[in-house]
């Protein structure tokens, strides 16, 4: 069992749990105190200079001078209303942690991750080190506590996202929206961050929420400096060697400070390239990968157009369930997992127009599940031979072929030019009733595939294809 040591050349020794690898789907949740509020400019685009269609990032734009959600602001609210006036207005009457739960198991969730604490500074914990959070206001109640355990009680995997690094908004400290050595874009040039003070502070809230409730995986965001300036690589290994003390499989995001992540990553996350980073998996933000990773990697979205809950947003802003399922299945062949955000309303209920979406991918995983969980990357994600796009995976020695629109009577797929064939493999269509057997044949380098009617479930339709080897295991 390795001691990790204070440093990316050790901490980037530590392997990805298999569970991670086997979940492929998690839950982001993102509820705050900008959940009353609930407002963003639907059009903007992310990370913009006066506007963004993030709704959590509220208390960053009422500030701005010209910026839409000012102007909102002060025509809703009028001029003398503040941020934290918003926390007594946020009572999470109707929150029922279990209820959300059972929810997510439903939709086959592996893992969930709520904002521990996003970037206006408010614990959703009961900290000792801030009495301005949710166990002291607003809900007045331990919100991180009740989830995590009424998720474990489902056997998912937990854990509490951490955005301290870059909080625009924290009372108790001097600088622009009370955050310490703060200028538009990242902490002040000549010190390379925030200052000691605001470090220990941050860290000792983050080591306090590890303690608490022991996460299964630690979700930085978007840091504004160095890991030896804000002690990141300190916190991970503590983190990877009290689990390892304890046989406890855990993993880190690539996020924990502007040396994990390089120059390829914007204001919002955003990843451009899958070269340089550290952690355990790249955290791309509403976009995905072309090809294969052979490092593990986690798409994070949310089903509209922002995380936080927006009040502004239609049904046109949002997935619908195929958009979903499609986006799921191309992020999984290619060695990614998907961590799809709900943003909750105030009152703790989680809007119908996110949760149609994700019935509608639960529902389809009850029938082509298999293809997914547990699943690894086979030699090409995509086939572009075929009429209609498809995406691979291989489990257990079977080789899963998911079609994203129905092909019609039958399937032509390349897979011999990938891997060598005796003979046409056994082929089963999955559906709701059991698989259906399906005739093929082998010509060349082509693999036809007979179908009959158009399967009882929509959205994309799987043929499991027997005793297929996968090239990336040998």
């Amino acid at each position: 069992m390795a001691e990790y040591e204070p440093s990316w050349e050790s901490l980037d020794q530590h392997p990805v749990p298999e569970w991670y690898h086997d979940a492929k789907l998690g839950i982001f949740i993102h509820w705050g105190v900008y959940s009353v509020p609930a407002w963003a400019p639907t059009d903007a685009d992310i990370g913009g200079e006066t506007a963004s269609p993030y709704a959590e990032w509220y208390p960053y734009y009422m500030y701005e001078e010209e910026s839409p959600t000012r102007e909102y602001h002060e025509e809703t609210y009028g001029e003398d209303v503040e941020y934290a006036d918003f926390v007594d207005e946020w009572d999470a009457e109707e929150f029922d942690p279990d209820e959300w739960a059972s929810f997510f198991e439903d939709v086959g969730a592996g893992y969930v991750v709520l904002t521990g604490e996003h970037h206006d500074g408010f614990p959703l914990w009961d900290s000792h080190y801030a009495k301005y959070n949710a166990a002291e206001m607003g809900p007045e109640r331990d919100l991180v506590g009740d989830l995590a355990d009424a998720v474990r009680e489902y056997g998912l995997k937990f854990a509490a996202s951490y955005h301290a690094n870059y909080n625009y908004y924290q009372p108790g400290f001097e600088g622009q929206f009370g955050h310490p050595d703060f200028e538009k874009g990242g902490p002040a040039e000549e010190q390379g961050g925030p200052g000691s003070e605001y470090v220990d502070f941050m860290n000792a809230k983050h080591r306090e929420l590890i303690r608490k409730y022991d996460p299964d995986l630690l979700w930085f965001d978007v840091p504004k400096a160095e890991g030896d300036h804000v002690h990141a690589q300190e916190l991970i290994a503590d983190y990877y060697n009290r689990a390892d003390e304890r046989g406890k499989d855990v993993a880190v995001n690539d996020r924990a400070s502007t040396d994990a992540i390089g120059p390829t990553i914007d204001i919002e996350g955003n990843r451009r390239d899958n070269e340089e980073y550290h952690g355990d998996f790249v955290t791309p933000e509403y976009t995905s990968f072309d090809e294969i990773q052979d490092r593990k990697w986690e798409s994070c979205r949310g089903i509209g157009h922002s995380f936080g809950y927006n009040a502004v947003e239609d049904e046109d802003d949002h997935l619908s369930a195929e958009e979903l399922v499609h986006s799921f299945v191309d992020i999984v062949s290619k060695n990614g997992n998907l961590l799809i955000n709900v943003g909750p309303k105030a009152d703790g209920t989680i809007p119908d127009l996110q949760r149609t979406p994700l019935a509608g991918l639960g529902e389809w995983l009850d029938t082509n599940g298999e293809a997914i969980f547990g699943s690894r990357p086979w030699a090409v994600a995509e086939d572009e031979a075929s009429a209609v796009d498809v995406r691979y995976t291989h489990r257990d020695g079977d080789l899963y072929a998911t079609a994203l629109d129905w092909p019609g009577g039958e399937l032509e797929l390349s897979v011999p030019t990938h891997v060598d064939l005796d003979a046409a493999p056994d082929v089963e269509l999955l559906t709701a009733e059991g698989a259906q057997v399906c005739e093929s044949t082998l010509d060349g380098g082509t693999l036809t595939v007979s179908l009959s009617a158009e399967p009882d479930h929509d959205h994309a339709y799987t043929l499991r294809l027997a005793d297929v080897d996968n090239p990336r295991e040998q």
